[in-house]
């Protein structure tokens, strides 16, 4: 890195601030009493972390999964990228990789769940832009997961895509808005352009375009990080007609691609070297909806939301080593789906209700095709075709008892049929994997549910809990094995916690928030971790936000422990301890803003058996400490008034080291630039 690109990000701001701004202005400004970058939510027992459209533009992430790596207990494997790439919470979720995700973390786009994958050392839920969304919500634990599945026990993230409202002023008919942006490690640029239009109060329509290009990474020793740079073209196109204030009528298509050539069929290795493919993966989601929701009836808000969603990975080898099956097969997975959804307002003696009910009908069809060799056109050996099939009735009633006390009870009854799509596979690697007989159905049932509880103890002090029961049904990766296909994995999860939140905390116009989280898990029946039968999980979340009229700051901690199978041997996958802290301060009215944020994370209080267990070259950093600083402005008047113009570097320090659960060396410094203006 030169000392000119050292001073880019300083001089990206510099430039742009009026003639008459001087440093006592930068130090001692004018001031105005605002949010931190993260509000806490303390008036709920579940533990969310809701990341808003302020801090997605602060963050200025490559991949969706970046947006997500300051949430507590949440980890990264392979965070800066979209392919190979996976999430954690509360150590669950993914195996570093190896069979991609396990169906224990729900991932939830506008209301549409992605479905797990076991693709060998493919498959990824977090081929998005992250240009794409408006906010992002993180439930750690099962509490809020119930509506989309019977398994999230490790947590849900749920993202809601832009929305033309969000650019349209008071009265405005029309909106264009366009972003650049660069990155200095791998040399990356991005592109997007949002057309906003409403031409009147019942039509309103989005179209967003987006193109990401980056370059290999390097790590802070400077050495390249094989097969990390990537490109992805992206799209979005909403429209909402309301004919009038009760009925409305809603389209949306978003579409994602990664095209990748001559690169290692290992997406989460930088091993098998020696076999590269051509590897494309895709994600399409279109949806149509309707919602009825009369003024007059407290009875009846409800949605019908028809879906159609196609996951794809493509994978042809290209060097020529080897006509294997893993290394030439499509997986073409299409979802069709339909969910009926009612929310209901009553009251029964002194208890408030809001409650949720909805059905969803699904089919889940997985062609997964080899193409080569004397198997061509069959099904694949390792990653099974076949169809899943399932209904699902669920409920949820939020009732509030007085003005202290809010009990959440939570239903989910389920049914799936896993189908074959054959026994046409033969492979010798595969050769010990029973065969299973054309259009052979399993099913499985689940009943499931939470309870939750919160209770204000004063205006600002309040305490919380959940309990939990969760089965995460087969999926159609466990086709093939007799117990598998038909066992399902059962969960039950307590949490406790206190939460406390107040104005004039320390000094007159102040605010503080604060929420402790402990939680614990314990599984059973399980068949997605190697070796791991039974897990015993517990951990510990803190979570603290206070906003002075001089500054704001936000930390957040977590620990976790695990054992597994009855014994004390560690539970490998839970996240490493960790401290992270922002600093923030606002001048001119909220124009500029300057913060610094600092993590610190270790691994040492796993023991050597565990970090030894880790694949060769996989092994983490024991410890590790990261800086990062960012500089957004936007003038209010002159000649770039309505810009907005961001800065930041991540990795400040230039630090080598390999967080827990990733399987290569993160990035080394790497300074962000962009500007946008909505027009």
């Amino acid at each position: 890195m030169t000392t000119r690109t050292h001073l880019m990000a300083g001089a990206a701001i510099i430039a742009v601030l009026p003639a008459h701004l001087t440093a006592q202005d930068l130090l001692l400004g004018s001031i105005e009493l605002g949010e931190s970058l993260r509000s806490l939510a303390t008036d709920t027992a579940t533990a969310a972390t809701v990341i808003d459209q302020d801090e997605l533009d602060a963050r200025q992430a490559s991949t969706m999964t970046e947006l997500l790596d300051s949430v507590p207990n949440v980890a990264l494997v392979n965070g800066g990228l979209p392919q190979g790439s996976a999430i954690s919470i509360r150590g669950l979720g993914t195996q570093s990789g190896t069979y991609g995700t396990d169906g224990k973390v729900a991932v939830v786009i506008d209301g549409i769940a992605s479905g797990a994958e076991e693709i060998y050392r493919n498959g990824s839920m977090f081929a998005l832009e992250p240009e794409l969304f408006r906010e992002i919500t993180v439930t750690r634990g099962p509490a809020e997961s119930f509506r989309y599945t019977s398994g999230a026990i490790g947590g849900t993230v749920e993202a809601q895509t832009k929305d033309a409202a969000d650019f349209l002023a008071e009265e405005d008919t029309f909106a264009l808005r366009q972003k650049f942006g660069y990155e200095s490690n791998g040399d990356g640029l991005t592109s997007t352009s949002i057309l906003a239009w409403a031409p009147d109060d019942k039509l309103d329509m989005l179209a967003f375009a987006g193109y990401r290009t980056v370059g290999d990474r390097t790590d802070g020793d400077g050495v390249t990080l094989d097969s990390t740079g990537f490109d992805m073209p992206s799209a979005l196109l909403k429209v909402s007609y309301r004919p009038n204030e009760t009925n409305t009528f809603t389209f949306g298509y978003a579409y994602n691609k990664i095209p990748e050539f001559d690169v290692p069929y290992d997406a989460y290795l930088p091993s098998w070297a020696d076999t590269l493919v051509d590897r494309e993966t895709e994600d399409t989601t279109t949806y149509l909806s309707y919602r009825y929701n009369p003024a007059d009836n407290d009875l009846v808000n409800l949605e019908a939301r028809l879906t159609y969603k196609r996951e794809g990975i493509f994978i042809e080898e290209v060097s020529g080593t080897t006509t294997s099956s893993i290394f030439n097969s499509d997986h073409d997975t299409a979802t069709l789906a339909l969910r009926i959804e009612n929310e209901a307002l009553f009251q029964t003696g002194h208890i408030h209700h809001t409650l949720t009910t909805g059905i969803e009908l699904s089919e889940r069809e997985r062609t997964s095709t080899q193409f080569v060799g004397a198997f061509a056109g069959l099904n694949d050996g390792s990653a099974p075709g076949g169809t899943d099939k399932s209904v699902a009735l669920y409920l949820a009633d939020k009732m509030q008892v007085g003005d202290k006390l809010t009990l959440t009870p939570q239903l989910r009854f389920e049914k799936q049929t896993l189908t074959s799509q054959g026994n046409d596979y033969d492979y010798v690697s595969f050769s010990t994997i029973p065969a299973v007989a054309d259009g052979a159905a399993f099913s499985k049932e689940a009943l499931t549910g939470a309870l939750s509880a919160r209770y204000a103890v004063t205006p600002d002090f309040a305490v919380f809990g959940t309990m939990a029961y969760n089965e995460n049904l087969p999926i159609l990766d466990d086709i093939r094995d007799a117990t598998k296909r038909v066992t399902s994995e059962k969960g039950r999860t307590f949490e406790f916690g206190v939460s406390y939140d107040t104005l004039d905390a320390f000094t007159q116009g102040d605010q503080l928030q604060a929420k402790l989280t402990g939680f614990k898990t314990a599984i059973w029946n399980g068949t997605t971790y190697s070796g791991v039968s039974t897990a015993d999980l517990e951990g510990l979340e803190l979570e603290l936000s206070y906003v002075h009229p001089a500054f704001y700051a936000d930390f957040n901690a977590a620990m976790m422990r695990g054992t597994i199978n009855g014994t004390d041997d560690d539970y490998k996958w839970a996240p490493a301890d960790s401290v992270q802290m922002t600093l923030g301060k606002t001048f001119l009215g909220e124009q500029l803003d300057l913060s610094i944020e600092a993590k610190h994370a270790w691994a040492q209080t796993r023991t050597p058996d565990t970090l030894a267990a880790f694949s060769p070259g996989t092994v983490p950093s024991a410890a590790y400490t990261t800086l990062a600083v960012s500089a957004a402005y936007t003038p209010d008047h002159g000649w770039a008034e309505g810009v907005e113009f961001r800065a930041s570097v991540e990795n400040l320090t230039d630090e080598t080291y390999r967080p827990y659960l990733s399987t290569r060396n993160a990035g080394g410094r790497n300074i962000k630039l962009s500007v946008a203006k909505t027009f």
